[in-house]
């Protein structure tokens, strides 16, 4: 993280916009975060008393400039000195409505807008702050701070929503990560506004859920959701988890359950990785096919919901390709592997062999990330404290691949150019060959040698 506050000291280009006549401002999250204290990545800063080209001109004797921003007031800098650290340099902006549509708008910028007027048209209070870094004054015309001590989250203008309706799910990851209210009028807005969401590229919105997946209960911000009505069109499979009501949990529905496993995921003190974005996606998405399989079973006087897992995995799947998950760095393959197997047995009697075939179907790779879905789903159970048995398992799990058994066809003795030395030509026979000689070392390990592997093969396959 950045000294944000003492960039005059650790950029000369910052020194030298002063001495040119120009101000710097730190702006939005950037003083948001240094007020709670906390990191912030990006590097922000608002330029004033300088055109343009006479910005460029300067930062260019200073490091790299990329213009691709500019025709909207906005240029990024990488300073000579350190040339993995990026700065967004902007003008002073303001926006003005040319059509009835949320996107109708032209931005004008110039260097000598007050930087009260470019604040006016940001999202929040709490980013509508300035910062002065020659004399570390405050530009705070809307109170942010004040709403940022009180941990409130307030609209700046009515229209927020209407000018960007990804402002509806910023409002929602910013209230959970920063634990702020939302104050009335912002929430009414929310309300009149959440359809509007539909508008907004599949891309931006799940960014923002990335977000609020950082927040220590991100359950704050699907409930939120709720409330204001989101729900139904960025998690169109949520809304029919409420009211399915989990058999062994009294007065808890499907949602509930979900989001305690959701919040359980994010932070569960047991867990290998918490708050793994495919473990989060994983967490959210397992129970997803119940309601759809929802069913009592007159003979066991319970309520049942046989082969959710399979549901499960075919409402993630559509899901997350249609967000494209991918460019937020998930695992799509990771996350349908565990939301199908997360029913697995947890009771600690696996043999050796029986943990060997359940490594060996859900993959090195993804076994652990397995058992962390079960302990956050535990967590949201019946039993949130029963946590002998699964640990238990990881445990032995551990042990086992700590031996280096066989798990995967890769980890053979012999492999395909070996087999087709014997004598076998390329095609199905390969594999199936390789099938056969992994079932006998999963059993027995002892047996992967080049050299028994050979005489199975030989004894069980003509050429």
């Amino acid at each position: 993280m950045l000294l944000m506050s003492s960039l005059c000291n650790q950029f000369p280009f910052v020194d030298s916009i002063f001495k040119t006549g120009g101000e710097v401002y730190l702006v939005g999250g950037n003083v948001r975060d240094e007020l709670l204290g906390i990191p912030h990545k990006d590097n922000d800063l608002l330029i004033t008393g300088l055109p343009m080209e006479s910005l460029m001109s300067l930062l260019k004797k200073e490091g790299w400039v990329n213009t691709v921003g500019k025709s909207f007031g906005i240029i990024k800098f990488r300073p000579r000195q350190k040339n993995d650290i990026e700065f967004d340099l902007s003008l002073p902006r303001v926006e003005k409505s040319v059509g009835p549509g949320h996107r109708d708008f032209e931005v004008d910028f110039d260097p000598h807008i007050p930087v009260e007027k470019d604040l006016g048209r940001r999202d929040f209070t709490i980013n509508a702050i300035a910062k002065n870094l020659k004399t570390q004054e405050y530009l705070d015309p809307y109170n942010g701070r004040e709403d940022l001590r009180k941990k409130i989250l307030r609209q700046v203008f009515e229209n927020t929503f209407v000018e960007d309706p990804l402002r509806l799910l910023r409002a929602v990851q910013f209230s959970a990560r920063f634990h702020l209210t939302i104050e009335p009028e912002t929430i009414a807005g929310m309300k009149k506004n959440a359809a509007l969401i539909r508008e907004i590229s599949k891309e931006r919105i799940i960014g923002e859920i990335k977000k609020l997946f950082m927040a220590e209960k991100p359950s704050h911000g699907f409930d939120l959701m709720r409330e204001v009505g989101l729900l139904e069109f960025v998690f169109p499979f949520i809304p029919p988890m409420i009211g399915v009501m989990q058999p062994m949990k009294k007065n808890e529905d499907v949602y509930q359950h979900t989001m305690k496993v959701l919040d359980a995921a994010r932070s569960a003190a047991e867990l290998d990785k918490p708050g793994d974005i495919d473990l989060m996606f994983a967490a959210l998405l397992h129970d997803a096919g119940k309601p759809a399989t929802v069913n009592y079973d007159k003979d066991k006087d319970k309520t049942t919901f046989y082969n959710h897992q399979i549901v499960s995995k075919r409402i993630a799947k559509q899901w997350l390709n249609e967000y494209k998950a991918t460019c937020i760095g998930v695992n799509i393959g990771k996350v349908l592997n565990m939301t199908f197997n997360h029913m697995f047995e947890t009771k600690a009697f696996y043999s050796e062999r029986a943990i060997r075939r359940f490594v060996n179907k859900i993959g090195k790779d993804h076994i652990f990330d397995l058992i962390d879905l079960r302990i956050a789903d535990k967590k949201g159970g019946r039993y949130p404290d029963s946590m002998k048995g699964i640990l238990n398992l990881r445990q032995r799990i551990q042990d086992e691949l700590d031996k280096k058994p066989p798990f995967g066809p890769k980890d053979l003795a012999l492999n395909g150019h070996d087999i087709m030395a014997l004598g076998y030509k390329p095609g199905p026979i390969i594999g199936e060959i390789q099938k056969f000689l992994l079932e006998k070392v999963l059993d027995e390990p002892e047996l992967n040698t080049k050299e028994i592997l050979e005489k199975l093969v030989k004894e069980k396959f003509t050429v």
